[in-house]
C-alpha cells in the first residue's frame, strides 16, 4: 500500500518507472494497485523524446549489471546445493559405515560361539542352561542361542526371566532377520 501511495504521490522518478517498465515488475496487486499502475504507465508514456531516449539508455545500461547479478545469484545457489550435497553424502557415509560395524560386529559374536559350547548348552537342562546364560553378555548369549536348535533355544528362553528372554529374543530375531536380507 505505501508503494501504490508513494506512485500516485509522484515520488517515483520517470527513469524508475521506466526501469521497471523494462523489467516488466509489477508493484502489486488489486484494483488500487491497477489504478496505480495505469498511472504510471500514463506518466511513462507521456514522458518526452529525450527521456524515452533516456529510458532506452537505462534498460541498456541495467541490462548487463542485471544479468551479472542473476549468473552471481545462480552461481550462489548451485554452490549452496554443493555444500548441501556434501553434507549429505557426508552423513550417508557415515550410516554406511555404522551399519559396516554393526555386520562386522554380528559376524565376530557369531563366530566366537564355537560349535562344542553350543553343544554343551544344548545337552544342558533347559532351567540350568537359562539361568546360565541370564548371566552371559547378551551378544554371546545371543550367539549360543542363535545356534542351537529352536526347540532346545525355546525350552531355555520359557525358563528365563521374562525381561531377559525377551530382549535375547528381540536380539535373535534381529539378526534371524539381517540373515534372511543377506540371503536375497
Amino acid at each position: 500500500m505505501k508503494r501504490v501511495s508513494a506512485i500516485r504521490r509522484g515520488l517515483f522518478t520517470p527513469l524508475l518507472l521506466a526501469g521497471l517498465a523494462c523489467s516488466g515488475a509489477t508493484l502489486a496487486t488489486g484494483p488500487l494497485a491497477a489504478q496505480a499502475n495505469e498511472e504510471a504507465n500514463a506518466k511513462a508514456v507521456s514522458t518526452s523524446p529525450t527521456q524515452e531516449s533516456d529510458v532506452a539508455a537505462y534498460c541498456r545500461n541495467t541490462a548487463d549489471a542485471a544479468a551479472e547479478a542473476r549468473i552471481a545469484w545462480q552461481t550462489w545457489k548451485l554452490l549452496a546445493l554443493q555444500d548441501s550435497l556434501k553434507l549429505q553424502l557426508e552423513a550417508l557415509e557415515e550410516k554406511r559405515a555404522r551399519f559396516e560395524e554393526w555386520v562386522e560386529r554380528r559376524n565376530k559374536i557369531l563366530s566366537a560361539v564355537e560349535d562344542h559350547v553350543v553343544s554343551i548348552y544344548g545337552r544342558m537342562r533347559p532351567d540350568a542352561a537359562a539361568s546360565q546364560l541370564a548371566t552371559l553378555d547378551e551378544d554371546i548369549a545371543v550367539g549360543v542361542l542363535s545356534k542351537l536348535k529352536p526347540r532346545e533355544a525355546s525350552a531355555i528362553l520359557n525358563e528365563m526371566d521374562p525381561v531377559r528372554g525377551a530382549q535375547l529374543a528381540q536380539s535373535i530375531s534381529s539378526l534371524s532377520s539381517s540373515r534372511i536380507g543377506e540371503g536375497s
